[in-house]
């Protein structure tokens, strides 16, 4: 029988320190972080904003006076300004890295605003540099734009120090790794979508095809998490991501189609990183921009989709889905991204969400913008 040891899933968790409020005196680092964005120079003093204030924003003497954070980036968004689209970063003061990386955008701003942790608006340059998990230093002034949790405007961000991969997984051949499509619990079934496992050893350009198998669970089947702990098949739900390991060791894929459900021996279900979980959301083709029309299971959007196809074109560039959001779905869209109604419009790059709206006409405003940024 196959082992599923922990070779197959390698979680590597590094904690960051805590945030501390610091000046910027030279030859503060053994080495030199790379230089996100630099301040403009003051023309009348001929040099940048002063680093060497060491004092917290709440006490710091007046909004103009420079003030230093260093932490780890938690969040990125954008939201509409008046004329232009405001980017902006969530940095935390004390927080490890997974967190930083994985948790979802309300908890990490309750955190923020626990923890003296802030937004900062940067520019464009700088949004497309930063991403969630670096350990960056941020100066900005003391003024709040926003508040709970404040908003600041950096003046530099340096980037300190790259995330570590806090997840790296191995397929093996003998172990079918997959995600639960649908479960059948009176029949004690389950459709696995096997793509991944299946395209495993594959180099370049992949077919968009999707290979699917059912997957049979009798009493003799063991149920398990990745801390061995036991579970009843009522615990796995659709998204589940699974390690199957087949009865009698070994299972031959008929690409075909024509395979038997496969009898499961041991079922492990895994954990899965944010970026995991937003698979099916990430932008993958040209362009690096996807956008998701989500609505409620069930509900007819069809009359917005094409709306949204004559007002937004651009919107159809690099790829376009229309999503159910299904209660009960072991990913919850509304808790991962933050979304207090539906239908919305969410458009994602290739790590997370960058915008959402409940309305076509503040989606194609924000098309219209980020085209005019690249004129």
């Amino acid at each position: 029988m196959a082992s599923l040891s922990k070779a197959a899933v390698i979680w590597t968790v590094v904690a960051a320190g805590v945030l501390s409020i610091i000046g910027c005196e030279p030859g503060e680092s053994s080495s030199p972080p790379k230089t996100a964005y630099e301040a403009p120079r003051d023309p009348a003093k001929g040099f940048a904003a002063s680093h060497a204030d060491t004092r917290d924003a709440e006490t710091a003497a007046g909004p103009e006076e420079a003030v230093v954070y260093e932490g780890l980036v938690a969040g990125k968004n954008t939201i509409l300004g008046t004329n232009k689209i405001k980017y902006r970063i969530l940095i935390l003061r004390k927080v490890d890295e997974q967190t930083a990386v994985n948790g979802m955008q309300r908890d990490l701003e309750q955190l923020a605003i626990a923890s003296n942790g802030a937004w900062y608006e940067v520019s464009r340059e700088q949004f497309d540099l930063i991403r969630r998990g670096q350990r960056v230093k941020v100066v900005s002034t003391n003024e709040q734009l926003d508040m709970r949790p404040p908003v600041r405007a950096a003046q530099t961000v340096d980037i300190l120090q790259e995330p570590e991969e806090p997840f790296h997984f191995k397929f093996l051949d003998d172990v079918i790794t997959g995600t639960v499509r649908s479960l059948d619990a009176n029949q004690r079934r389950i459709e696995l979508d096997i793509s991944a496992w299946v395209n495993r050893d594959k180099k370049g350009a992949i077919e968009d095809i999707g290979h699917v198998i059912r997957v049979n669970i009798d009493e003799e089947t063991v149920l398990r998490d990745e801390q061995e702990r036991k579970l009843k098949l009522s615990f796995i739900k659709t998204g589940d991501k699974l390690n199957v390991v087949p009865a009698g060791g070994s299972y031959r894929y008929d690409r075909d189609g024509g395979q038997q459900p496969l009898r499961a021996d041991r079922i492990i279900r895994l954990e899965q990183t944010r970026k995991e979980k937003l698979r099916r959301l990430i932008a993958q083709g040209p362009g690096g921009i996807h956008t998701v029309l989500m609505d409620q299971a069930g509900s007819d959007a069809s009359e917005q989709w094409d709306e949204l196809a004559a007002q937004v074109p651009g919107a159809l560039y690099g790829g376009y889905s229309a999503i159910e959001y299904r209660e009960g779905d072991t990913v919850d869209y509304k808790l991962e991204l933050g979304l207090d109604r539906l239908l919305a419009y969410l458009v994602f790059d290739r790590e997370d969400l960058l915008f959402r709206t409940e309305s076509v006409k503040e989606l194609q405003r924000w098309f219209n913008l980020r085209a005019a940024e690249q004129r």
